[in-house]
């Protein structure tokens, strides 16, 4: 019995030094705790420090056209104490190029040619944009290193053609597009890996920076853009009905309708000048995308996500009438986020709104959301 006794014993005592022995920590990792930049427990080190940009982009849009034309400026500020003698960019649309890697094979109607860019600029002065290398990375490096704590300001008119076959982006009908990943931007360069240089392959997950976004999308008369962040002009595109509609559903515990489908019929619910510039903007947020129909219902409403303070978020549908699940979307949607800004994980949701939009990809953005119906 004692030698039984002391056979477990001794087994507790190497089960319990397995759970007491510390982890192993890779290499980069450990340069971080020393440098301070990130602290043993999760939390940022008192030396953590972020890159960030603000993205002013303007878009031109011309359904049944799947050419989209864009122009941007990207401030890049550099926070990290390194001087930055290039930039690595994102171009994940190139995924749709023919000779791109993939994880899996694609349609014809996957297809494009990819982003083409027009013209580049740093701080003002023209630099030759090199296809040589256009994969979903490419490093570009800078007339002039970037010292720490200051910026850079890039030009960038550039041009795609949304996919037929639609999955996270791409034409969702004929006059139905959703746009995401769609505009050049800077990759995250961080504290411990440097630039974020993966490869993207058409479904693996990715991570950007906290970025601000000032996005104007013009559209021909009678269509509805919806998008992350606030619209700021929505009396210069709307009809007063249907503006009013809007502003109401925003304050709304019921759900609004704010165009029907015999609204849409009629052809008034945007001003009827030959185009309209739907405006956006969004604070601190990874990334933006948006959608645009002709043909799509739209439905509001909004809920309380934070009692202490009465805070209210709008939730929005848009959807084509066959889409039947979706007449419900908005009460799911309210459901889901009350739940999660009050019950799990009990923090508030922290935008000012969340907007789904029917299309394949059951893939969520920054407040917008391309989901499938049932």
């Amino acid at each position: 019995m004692f030698r039984k006794i002391t056979l477990f014993l001794a087994a507790l005592f190497l089960v319990e030094g397995v759970y007491t022995q510390t982890r192993y920590h890779p290499r980069d990792i450990q340069k971080a705790y020393q440098n301070e930049t990130r602290s043993f427990d999760g939390t940022p080190g008192k030396a953590y420090w972020q890159n960030s940009a603000t993205y002013t982009i303007k878009l031109v849009i011309s359904p049944p056209n799947r050419r989209v034309k864009g122009e941007e400026i990207i401030v890049y500020k550099n926070k990290s104490p390194q001087t930055l003698k290039s930039l690595n960019f994102k171009l994940i649309l190139n995924h749709h190029k023919p000779e791109a890697a993939r994880l899996n094979p694609v349609s014809k109607e996957y297809l494009t040619t990819g982003i083409q860019v027009d013209k580049f600029l740093e701080n003002g002065k023209e630099r030759l944009w090199n296809y040589n290398d256009d994969t979903t990375n490419k490093s570009i490096p800078l007339t002039e290193a970037l010292l720490p704590n200051q910026e850079v300001t890039l030009t960038i008119h550039w041009s795609f053609d949304l996919s037929v076959q639609s999955g996270r982006e791409g034409a969702i009908d004929e006059t139905t597009f959703f746009l995401a990943y769609f505009y050049p931007r800077i990759s995250v360069y961080d504290d411990y890996q440097g630039w974020d240089t993966t490869t993207f392959y058409g479904a693996q997950e990715f991570y950007n920076d906290f970025n601000d976004y000032n996005v104007e999308v013009t559209v021909p008369k009678n269509y509805i853009v919806w998008a992350t962040g606030n619209l700021l002009n929505p009396t210069e595109v709307l009809q007063p009905f249907y503006a009013e509609n809007l502003a109401e559903s925003m304050q709304s515990d019921d759900v609004i309708q704010i165009a029907r489908l015999e609204d849409l019929a009629k052809k008034q619910i945007t001003k009827q000048t030959d185009a309209n510039t739907w405006k956006w903007n969004a604070t601190k947020v990874p990334d933006f995308a948006l959608g645009l129909s002709d043909h799509y219902i739209w439905d509001a409403g909004s809920v309380v996500v934070d009692s202490k303070t009465n805070r209210r978020v709008s939730v929005q549908a848009a959807y084509d009438e066959a889409s039947k699940d979706f007449e419900q979307m908005v009460n799911f949607g309210k459901d889901a986020l009350k739940w999660f800004s009050t019950e799990v994980p009990g923090i508030p949701y922290p935008y000012s709104k969340s907007t789904i939009i029917r299309g394949f990809a059951d893939m969520e953005y920054p407040m917008m959301v391309n989901d499938n119906s049932q």
